[in-house]
């Protein structure tokens, strides 16, 4: 047996023995200035402004269209819960204009795909 043919199983071997890195799919990093929970495969950012909410949501690393899905937040304060829908918006972005999310609440978000009824969701803690 040649060196060469000898070399190149053995090599081989080696690198499938190697440890891989663990790749992520989604991006945890607040794209938006939000809060961000991943579940699954799909990202929640749940931006909290005043006199405003918005919600991103993207799902195995793309960009979930608003358009084509309902949704609806479930925020809930001190015991009581309040339920707003969602108004799809540009791209992947869901808007709840006129509702705030106080501090310390618990947000439930859910959005509902119309076509194949598929249903994502999370429930978010606000600090």
């Amino acid at each position: 047996m040649t060196l060469a043919k000898f070399l190149t199983p053995a090599l081989v071997a080696l690198a499938l023995a190697a440890p891989l890195p663990a790749l992520a799919h989604g991006n945890t990093k607040p794209q938006h200035g939000g809060v961000v929970l991943m579940a699954g495969e799909t990202v929640f950012e749940l931006v909290n402004k005043a006199g405003a909410v918005a919600l991103y949501v993207t799902d195995d690393d793309e960009p979930v269209m608003a358009a084509a899905m309902t949704g609806q937040i479930s925020i809930t304060t001190g015991g009581k819960t309040q339920v707003v829908m969602l108004k799809p918006a540009d791209g992947n972005r869901f808007d709840a204009p006129g509702a705030t999310i106080p501090a310390k609440s618990q947000v439930a978000v859910q959005v509902v795909d119309t076509a194949t009824k598929t249903s994502l969701g999370t429930t978010i803690t606000i600090n």
